[in-house]
């Protein structure tokens, strides 16, 4: 029974993992208004200083850079609001619960399996489940316009050191997650 009680915990947990990344956004890097969960408002800020120095921008293209984040910030926090329109607060809670409960057991995610058991326990229909691959869609293009159009604006030089600063995120990113169970 303790072994089920555990599994229950994880995938709740796990599900409201899911849903939180979902929920976060880049900062805006201007005015640093990010939503992130650790540093509401700094993530941006920090994210637009390291590039500055990291790719050793102009101040043309730091220019630039926040003026791309500005003008992709009112779909961000669109997206954001349907995405959580989309639970009624008692789910957000018991995904709130369930993520707190799984970073206190430090449980990697449960499998995919475990995370559609969990959210039918939960009573998310496949209606919000559905509009929620829909809105992850959305925010997943805007985050690739971003990187267009910052990309259009950086020599080759800065391109590449990007594109490098991008792995070593993603692996530092693997290596405080690296357990997990891919979706």
């Amino acid at each position: 029974m303790k072994t089920q009680s555990k599994k229950f915990k994880v995938l709740i947990a796990g599900l409201a993992a899911t849903v939180s990344m979902l929920l976060a956004v880049p900062g805006v890097a201007e005015n640093g208004q990010g939503q992130g969960h650790h540093q509401r408002g700094k993530h941006g800020a920090k994210m637009m200083e390291k590039m500055s120095t990291e790719l050793n921008l102009t101040s043309e293209q730091q220019t630039q850079i926040k003026q791309i984040f500005e003008s992709h910030k009112g779909n961000f926090q669109q997206i954001r609001e349907q995405m959580k329109s989309t639970f009624t607060d008692e789910q957000r809670q018991a995904m709130k619960e369930a993520r707190k409960n799984r970073r206190a057991a430090n449980d990697g995610r449960p499998s995919k399996e475990e995370r559609a058991q969990k959210m039918a326990e939960l009573g998310i229909s496949e209606g919000q489940r559905a509009q929620m691959k829909s809105l992850r869609q959305q925010m997943k293009q805007e985050r690739e316009q971003i990187k267009t159009e910052i990309m259009a604006i950086l020599t080759p030089e800065q391109q590449a050191k990007f594109e490098e600063m991008k792995a070593q995120r993603k692996r530092h990113h693997k290596g405080r997650h690296g357990n997990q169970q891919q979706q």
